[in-house]
């Protein structure tokens, strides 16, 4: 393999690696960049040349953009496959950890700089099993359309470039919001910004859960929330934000004033009867097993949304009104388990930012079976059963086909540590047929590898 010489170095946040693993499973070449766009192909011309006959004459395209790291498929004949999807024109790698070109794998690995954090340690990045992140729409603007996926577990939004969301406007904070990712569930929250954060045209004052179709304002900037594969058509929003409302009150006001030209005693009439019948239609107030169910099903919600507090204090005000309720003892004690979970899953998720991976995994099986921060290890965890399989098999790898220090049983060893930890890995399981093949024409003792039932 064969690839240009990058340019020089830019100020970007983060330095990218890419490892590129041969048809032999032996690395080929490293090609580290923070910036800059690469073409991958056949031709001697390419950035990065990958001579076989799978690979197309340019075949991709690998680039940065706005500090994250996209791939592009230039209609190559045989595609580019990320973490066994196929890519359709191209995919942010932000969240990718295996890339598939021709007979060649390509993992991408990213270092943060000490600017953005304490630590410069270099981590494998991974896929969230291939489920849609949720995403922001702008509407009611000159840029509406733009589209914003929120795939970090912290959306940070403001006007500098330290956000994950960026928006150039006057109307925004250096630092203005945060959209956090908890599981399947969203909750936006304002960050003390100048002009402040609406959700649904009402101030956001603490944390608040976001659902499908809440329009959310940042200072002047409209949004509507939706899923990743929503399909949404700005014009369907144009005019009916926040100066249309305003639009609605001056009518109303109009109308009011023209009534009371007319005969205040008429609009007064009207009022009334109007409240009459409200009156005459209010509902009976909830019972209250009603209004025991409602405050356990907050506190159900604050829980998936990790605030331990609004958990605490919804199971707290069932048990005011029902003492004996199980489902609000239940709740109460359920926020401990979650809230030390929690704990050792941020703890888990570190140590596998910090490359760690086997004391992240061994940390997170240890999570309690059914808590919500076990649902959102798994994906953690499956990165980190690939990217330590990855490892295994590389070394079983070089042990195996070297011609110096050649070592078939060191090798056996580490790939059958490498099915363990991912049972159904196909690569390592070929190569350690190939292994026990060689073992056993070589007359070379060793226990055969038998998968667990």
């Amino acid at each position: 393999m064969r690839r240009s010489a990058r340019p020089p170095s830019s100020s970007a946040n983060i330095m990218f690696t890419i490892t590129i693993e041969d048809q032999n499973n032996q690395v080929a070449d490293t090609f580290s960049f923070d910036h800059g766009s690469y073409v991958v192909g056949r031709l001697d011309t390419c950035d990065i040349v990958l001579p076989t006959g799978s690979v197309s004459r340019e075949h991709a395209r690998i680039f940065v953009q706005d500090g994250r790291c996209y791939i592009e498929d230039l209609g190559s004949a045989n595609g580019v496959v990320v973490d066994g999807q196929k890519v359709v024109q191209q995919r942010d790698l932000g969240t990718a950890s295996q890339i598939r070109i021709g007979d060649y794998y390509l993992y991408l690995e990213f270092k943060r700089s000490a600017r953005m954090q304490n630590q410069n340690v270099l981590s494998t990045l991974f896929i969230d099993s291939g489920s849609e992140h949720h995403k922001l729409v702008r509407i009611n603007d000159a840029f509406a359309g733009e589209e914003f996926s929120l795939s970090e577990v912290e959306n940070t939004i403001g006007r500098t470039d330290e956000n994950f969301i960026l928006l150039s406007d006057a109307s925004i904070s250096r630092r203005h919001a945060i959209i956090a990712r908890h599981g399947d569930l969203y909750s936006v929250v304002d960050c003390g910004s100048s002009n402040g954060t609406r959700l649904n045209g009402k101030a956001v004052q603490s944390q608040q859960a976001l659902s499908p179709g809440d329009r959310v304002e940042f200072g002047n900037l409209e949004f509507v929330f939706v899923e990743g594969n929503a399909s949404v058509n700005p014009a369907d929003f144009a005019g009916s934000g926040s100066s249309s409302a305003m639009t609605t009150y001056a009518g109303l006001a109009v109308l009011v004033l023209l009534g009371l030209a007319l005969g205040g005693a008429a609009v007064f009439a009207l009022v009334g009867s109007g409240e009459n019948e409200g009156q005459a239609q209010a509902q009976a107030p909830p019972s209250l097993e009603e209004q025991v169910a409602e405050h356990v099903a907050d506190g159900r919600t604050q829980l998936e949304l990790g605030n331990w507090d609004g958990a605490i204090a919804a199971a707290n005000e069932a048990l005011a009104l029902a003492p004996q309720s199980a489902e609000a003892r239940a709740l109460r004690d359920q926020v401990d388990v979650e809230r030390q979970a929690a704990e050792k899953l941020a703890q888990g998720e570190l140590l596998s930012e910090q490359g760690r991976h086997e004391e992240a995994r061994e940390m997170l099986l240890q999570l309690p079976e059914g808590s919500i921060a076990e649902q959102r290890a798994q994906t953690t965890l499956a990165h980190l059963n690939r990217t330590i399989a990855y490892n295994l098999r590389s070394e079983a790898s070089r042990l195996f086909k070297s011609r110096r220090d050649a070592d078939p049983k060191a090798a056996h060893a580490l790939l059958v540590e490498a099915l363990e930890v991912l049972p159904d890995d196909p690569e390592s399981r070929a190569l350690l047929d190939e292994v026990e093949a060689h073992m056993r024409e070589k007359r070379i003792a060793f226990d055969a590898y038998a998968p667990a039932p």
